[in-house]
C-alpha cells in the first residue's frame, strides 16, 4: 500500500527535526567556551557539554524513529504514540501544578500537537490499513 500523505508527513518532520538538533548541537558544541554565551545560558561548559549530548541523543533517536517510520515500521508508530501519550500527560501536569500563566500556551500547545500526531498516525484509516 502506498505511503498516507499524513504519515509521510509526520516523517518527515521527525527526520528534519533531528536534523535541525544536530546542527544546533554542533554550534552550542562549538561555542561552549565562549563566555558570552555561557553568561547568555546562565550554565558552565559541562553542562553545555551535557546539553549537547543529550540533544544529540535526541536528535538520533527522532532520526531513527522517523526514518523508520518512512519505511512502515509497527515499531516506530508504537513508539511514536507513547510517546505523545507522555507528552500529553507531562502537558497536563505543567497546566496543573505550574504558577506561570505563560506556561499555559505552551501546554496546549503541546497537547493539540501531540493529538494531530497521534491522529495523523492512529486516527485515519489510511494510517490504519498502511500499518495494517
Amino acid at each position: 500500500m502506498k505511503r498516507p500523505f499524513l504519515v509521510a508527513l509526520v516523517a518527515i518532520i521527525m527526520i528534519l527535526t533531528g536534523a535541525l538538533q544536530l546542527l544546533v548541537a554542533f554550534l552550542a558544541f562549538i561555542d561552549r567556551n565562549d563566555a558570552e554565551m555561557l553568561n547568555d545560558a546562565d550554565a558552565t561548559s559541562s553542562q553545555i557539554t551535557t546539553a549537547v549530548i543529550a540533544l544529540v541523543i535526541a536528535a538520533l533517536i527522532s532520526i531513527f524513529l522517523g526514518s523508520n517510520l518512512w519505511r512502515g515500521k509497527r515499531f516506530a508508530r508504537a513508539l511514536i504514540g507513547i510517546f505523545e501519550v507522555f507528552q500529553i500527560a507531562g502537558a497536563i501536569y505543567l497546566l496543573v501544578v505550574s504558577e506561570h500563566k505563560d506556561h499555559v500556551g505552551t501546554a496546549i500547545g503541546t497537547i493539540l500537537g501531540a493529538l494531530i500526531v497521534l491522529y495523523f498516525l492512529f486516527g485515519t484509516q489510511k494510517a490504519k490499513q498502511f500499518f495494517a
